[in-house]
């Protein structure tokens, strides 16, 4: 969504734009069948030009199947994205790095403008959940990063904190420019469609969206749950997927917590009809410095939603900005008690609940809107080019 958004917003502006993505969709992680039998199809999507390259497909939650994803999808891409017209600036996407790398290479090649996008810093967050312990792979993975940095006429940082490590890492301050994740302006309209919950529709439920990874922390949320088990009219919901999702459901069955559900993944576009059922929602981290600067999208959702935030996250950006929206309450990271306290507190005032709700739509539609963001993209891109 926000990279459509972003290439939408060039075409409006009137410039020619060429999007290089794989073939297989994330949502069901294997190709359609019309694109069977080519290694690339060239198709206009809403105006744009859209090349989609082969990418391995069926590819699950270990390092080695993404690997291998990210590899075959930059082996593909490069010669479709030489034989594309000659650009005049070259934008990537990172992570995953192998992109980054790509369009550092492509604009190398084409004598273009370079602008590398950084959603997430690696191999800063890999070491920080434990994700990558090989010496040889870190080294690897620096010189992959630094090699972009050095490349990039500007670098788009998510948060502030991925912005303060990109210039750590050597970027020159004015070459780098903020602009975070958000939500489609309150114009946009979205019909809910009704979610079941194996609930009652008075219960108050606590739902958490999104990778059930190492870094989400959702074993403080179970451990919350437990605190919870003596109060019959508190649910969590857990939705999503993810490498701790099998030992969090086994977890929750060992520990018959029936106050505890877990939904599989869902498509962005029915996030909205999962958070209208939620009577807050969830948001954990681990208590690591690198997630001081975590800015998720989930948190630009729940806000859009309407409905109040329980964060459990290091003192950084996300709780500041819970904090300076009013809508929610922040306790400590991988601190199971508080969070289960905050939870009560919130089930037992439902009128404070929707109006931390109400804060978090006024403040995300102020300072988080899409559409200012996605023009905030194009003065980077043609500030480049001037």
């Amino acid at each position: 969504m926000r990279h459509w958004r972003h290439v939408r917003a060039l075409a409006d502006a009137g410039h020619d734009v060429t999007v290089i993505t794989s073939k297989v969709l994330h949502t069901t992680r294997e190709a359609p069948s019309e694109f069977a039998g080519r290694s690339t199809v060239r198709r206009i999507e809403d105006g744009i030009e859209v090349l989609r390259t082969y990418s391995s497909s069926g590819y699950g939650n270990d390092a080695r199947s993404r690997a291998a994803n990210h590899l075959s999808f930059s082996t593909y891409a490069l010669p479709a994205a030489l034989r594309a017209r000659r650009p005049d600036v070259v934008v990537a996407s990172s992570p995953p790095l192998t992109v980054g790398v790509l369009g550092a290479l492509v604009s190398g090649l084409r004598r273009t403008r370079f602008i590398l996008e950084v959603r997430d810093l690696w191999p800063e967050s890999a070491l920080a959940t434990g994700l990558l312990t090989n010496p040889r792979a870190i080294a690897l993975m620096d010189r992959m990063a630094n090699y972009c940095y050095s490349r990039a006429d500007r670098v788009i940082a998510l948060t502030e904190g991925i912005r303060d490590g990109v210039i750590s890492a050597g970027v020159a301050p004015n070459a780098v420019r903020l602009i975070t994740n958000g939500i489609d302006p309150p114009d946009t309209p979205i019909t809910p469609e009704v979610v079941e919950l194996p609930v009652g529709p008075d219960a108050f439920v606590a739902m958490f969206v999104g990778q059930h990874g190492t870094y989400s922390s959702l074993f403080t949320v179970l451990d919350a749950a437990a605190l919870l088990a003596d109060d019959p009219s508190i649910h969590i919901a857990l939705v999503g997927d993810g490498d701790r999702k099998p030992e969090l459901v086994a977890q929750a069955a060992a520990r018959d917590l029936q106050n505890v559900s877990f939904a599989g993944p869902i498509p962005k576009r029915d996030v909205p009809s999962w958070l209208d059922r939620a009577d807050a929602c969830l948001l954990t981290y681990q208590d690591a410095p690198l997630f001081r600067g975590a800015m998720p999208n989930k948190l630009f959702d729940y806000m859009g939603a309407g409905r109040p935030i329980l964060a459990a996250v290091p003192d950084g950006e996300a709780a500041h900005a819970v904090r300076s929206a009013g809508c929610g309450i922040v306790t400590p990271a991988e601190d199971a008690e508080a969070l289960a306290n905050a939870i009560r507190q919130l089930a037992a005032d439902r009128p404070a609940a929707t109006a931390m709700g109400a804060a978090g739509v006024a403040y995300v539609h102020l300072h988080h809107n899409r559409r200012d963001l996605a023009e905030r993209f194009v003065s980077v891109v043609e500030s480049v080019l001037a």
